[in-house]
C-alpha cells in the first residue's frame, strides 16, 4: 500500500532478531500479502517469519464479504489466559455465519485449484518477467514484482531514481488516470503505479496487461514532454 517496496533479502531477518533479543512481540501485518499473494500462503512464510500477531482481511474471503482477523500465536494466546483466565474475543459481530461461509468456500478454492503454488510457479514468475521488461522505458526508474505484486517508480531522469518531479504525486495521478481510459486499473502511490491483479489471472490476460501498462506510461510520456515536465 505504501508503494510496494520490496526489501532486500537481509531485512526481515535482522528484524526478527532485533526483537527476538528483546522480547519484543513480531506484529506481521497480512492483509495484503496473505493468502497466496507472493505464491505463499502469508508473506511471513515467503520470508521465514515468525510472527505473534498477524491482522488477516480481504484476502480471506477474496473480498466477496468483508471479513478479517488477528490471528495469535499460542505465545500471546496463552500470555491472556494466564493473566486474564479466558481469552475474550469475541464481539457482537464476530464470526458472522455468512462471511464465515463465504470464508470457508474462498479457502477451498484456494486449495483445490491450487492458486497458491500457482502463482509461485506459473502466473507469478511469467508477470515478473514481462513487468521487469517495462524497466527499460525512458519514464521508469524500477520495475519491480514479487509474487503478483508489482510498482514501477516513474522518475523525471532515467538512471537518476534520487531526483524526483517537481510537484510529487501529479505525474502518478496523471499516469492513473491515462491507465483508467486505456481500460486497466494501476493505482498511484506518489509517482509510483502499483498493480495486484487476481491470483487466477492467465498468460493472456497478463500479456494485455503489460501492452497497456507499456501503451499507458507511452501517452504520460508524451503528455509529460507537451507540457514541458521532461
Amino acid at each position: 500500500a505504501g508503494g510496494v517496496i520490496i526489501p532486500p533479502e537481509t531485512y526481515w531477518p535482522e528484524v526478527k532478531r532485533i526483537l527476538s533479543e528483546r522480547n519484543i512481540l513480531f506484529v506481521a501485518d497480512e492483509v495484503i500479502c496473505g493468502f497466496g499473494r507472493l505464491g505463499t500462503w502469508f508473506g511471513s512464510d515467503y520470508y521465514g517469519l515468525e510472527p505473534d500477531l498477524m491482522p488477516i482481511a480481504k484476502g480471506l474471503t477474496s473480498g466477496y464479504l468483508p471479513m478479517g482477523g488477528v490471528m495469535v500465536s499460542d505465545r500471546v494466546a496463552e500470555g491472556l489466559i494466564d493473566k486474564g483466565g479466558e481469552f475474550y474475543h469475541g464481539y457482537t459481530y464476530s464470526g458472522h455465519p455468512a462471511c464465515a461461509a463465504a470464508a470457508l468456500a474462498n479457502l477451498e478454492i484456494i486449495q483445490q485449484e491450487k492458486l497458491v503454488e500457482r502463482v509461485r510457479d506459473d502466473i507469478g514468475p511469467y508477470l515478473q518477467k514481462s513487468w521487469a521488461a517495462l524497466g527499460d522505458h525512458p519514464l521508469v526508474g524500477e520495475a519491480r514484482m514479487t509474487g503478483l505484486m508489482g510498482a514501477m517508480e516513474l522518475v523525471p531522469e532515467k538512471g537518476n531514481r534520487q531526483k524526483e518531479f517537481a510537484e510529487k504525486g501529479s505525474v502518478g495521478t496523471l499516469c492513473r488516470d491515462i491507465s483508467f481510459q486505456n481500460g486497466m486499473v494501476m493505482r498511484a502511490v506518489g509517482d509510483s503505479m502499483i498493480i495486484s491483479p487476481p491470483l487466477v489471472l492467465s498468460h493472456e490476460e497478463a500479456d494485455q496487461l503489460v501492452t497497456i501498462a507499456r501503451k499507458t506510461l507511452d501517452e504520460t510520456y508524451a503528455e509529460l514532454k507537451r507540457i514541458g515536465t521532461l
